[in-house]
């Protein structure tokens, strides 16, 4: 079977068929998979049934796996994947169990985010718990012109209260949560496409901006980013295997029945710092 490329909605995303991830891609394979994920951002492969050594393989073929960094309290250390749960998995409790995420890049409290996230799912509730996935490249083409040049040059610092704030920011914020600062628009390494680097979860404040402004600006570009034209919801089904650019798209997840339950493996790619839009 041929390798198919399907768009997912007008947004991002697109699903990609006639690959078997049970087994290393071919040459040819690879590069219209790697083609198709910086083209659309997000990828989508369904029916899968992947061993975690099959899901890490695939990884590698886009880069270095990025050892799990926010959890090693739980999990320990040089873990390469783990498990987005409500349920304890191979005696280790989930991360992230419950209930309704912001949006957010993964990892952009850190130096160095993940360049990709990819996530198998395992075992999913019959309702919610879908995620929403935010082209952060269309958002920032999109922007007023006196917007984009306001942006210029400004900065976010990033933080992540793992232990306090985990999936909805609040009020409280520990003094030494993972924190980094980035520029407010990035250029892609890959693609030179500028993109938003702020979200709604992470983003703290504009570096050198009076709080009170900074906490407006903020508040625009995220209400600009969040409109509908922007974002495409997954309603994940038991073997969907996705992958999305860390560096092009922000995601964010329903609300879902905690009494059901929701298991998906995680795996990341690691990246490199990123630098400011031209």
């Amino acid at each position: 079977m041929s390798v198919q490329v399907t768009p997912l909605s007008d947004a991002i995303g697109a699903e990609i068929s006639g690959v078997d991830l049970t087994e290393a891609m071919d040459d040819d394979v690879a590069e219209t998979v790697h083609a198709a994920w910086l083209a659309h951002k997000i990828i989508l492969f369904r029916g899968t049934s992947l061993s975690a050594d099959d899901q890490t393989r695939f990884a590698r073929s886009f880069g270095d796996i990025q050892p799990i960094r926010s959890a090693t309290h739980i999990l320990g250390e040089d873990q390469q994947f783990m498990h987005v749960s409500n349920r304890v998995v191979d005696g280790k409790p989930g991360i992230l169990p419950e209930g309704e995420m912001q949006f957010h890049n993964d990892q952009s409290y850190y130096e160095r985010p993940a360049k990709a996230t990819i996530l198998n799912a395992i075992e999913i509730p019959d309702q919610g718990g879908n995620t929403l996935f935010l082209n952060t490249a269309k958002a920032y083409a999109a922007l007023a012109p006196d917007l984009k040049a306001q942006l210029v040059g400004l900065r976010v610092l990033n933080i992540y209260d793992y232990d306090t704030n985990p999936t909805i920011k609040g009020e409280g914020i520990r003094a030494d949560a993972p924190q980094f600062e980035h520029p407010v628009v990035i250029r892609h390494p890959d693609t030179g496409e500028q993109a938003l680097f702020v979200s709604r979860l992470m983003s703290d404040h504009i570096t050198g901006m009076e709080r009170g402004a900074s906490d407006a600006l903020l508040s625009e570009l995220f209400d600009h980013m969040e409109q509908p034209q922007f974002i495409f919801e997954h309603s994940w089904r038991p073997g969907d295997l996705l992958m999305w650019d860390n560096f092009a798209s922000q995601h964010a997840r329903t609300d879902f029945d905690p009494g059901q339950t929701r298991i998906l493996r995680r795996v990341a790619v690691a990246g490199s710092r990123p630098e400011a839009a031209p």
